[in-house]
């Protein structure tokens, strides 16, 4: 599950790891799934470390209590968090192109590539597909964007240049079939 929305205002910008609140949009989005996976016996509930996720699982899944596992935590983009996509184009013209020559690869002063994530979250995923095939069951995971764009590029045999494609919507699940 990717967390519920949070208040970027009016500009598009770089989120990774500036944690902002759950705005009333994404508190709606996270109870709105509370009486679908109330009868869902989850096994165990991950969050990234960040107070959006844990927001997010709060209100979907009260009952459970989740365990903080910081390979979910969104991409750290470093000296850009949390700047519009404007000011980080207008400051840095030839950074922001490269990154957009290399979308997986690039990594921002003092952040991580996209590479870096997926490396980071993979393993994360690999083990619980490994606890899921030997005792299966239901988990869920409350995590971001950037990790559920990396992933899915990887099981959907797309290329990492298309990243971008894959646009999970805030508060929006993805279903996954451990073996």
């Amino acid at each position: 599950m990717r967390h519920g929305q949070v208040d970027t205002g009016p500009d598009r910008c770089f989120l990774g790891r500036t944690d902002l609140p759950l705005d009333d949009t994404g508190r709606a989005q996270a109870r709105a799934w509370q009486p679908k996976l109330r009868g869902i016996d989850f096994s165990q509930v991950y969050v990234s470390g960040l107070g959006r996720a844990l927001q997010t699982a709060a209100l979907c899944c009260p009952a459970c209590a989740p365990v903080v596992d910081a390979r979910l935590n969104e991409i750290d983009l470093g000296d850009w968090d949390g700047q519009s996509f404007e000011d980080i184009r207008a400051q840095y013209p030839e950074a922001y192109n490269l990154r957009g020559e290399d979308i997986y690869g690039y990594r921002p002063p003092r952040g991580e590539s996209f590479e870096d994530l997926f490396r980071r979250a993979a393993p994360f995923f690999e083990e619980l597909r490994k606890r899921m095939t030997k005792s299966p069951g239901h988990v869920l995971v409350i995590t971001h964007a950037g990790v559920i764009r990396t992933l899915s590029c990887r099981w959907e045999h797309l290329p990492m240049a298309a990243l971008f494609s894959v646009t999970p919507a805030y508060g929006s699940i993805r279903l996954l079939a451990a073996g």
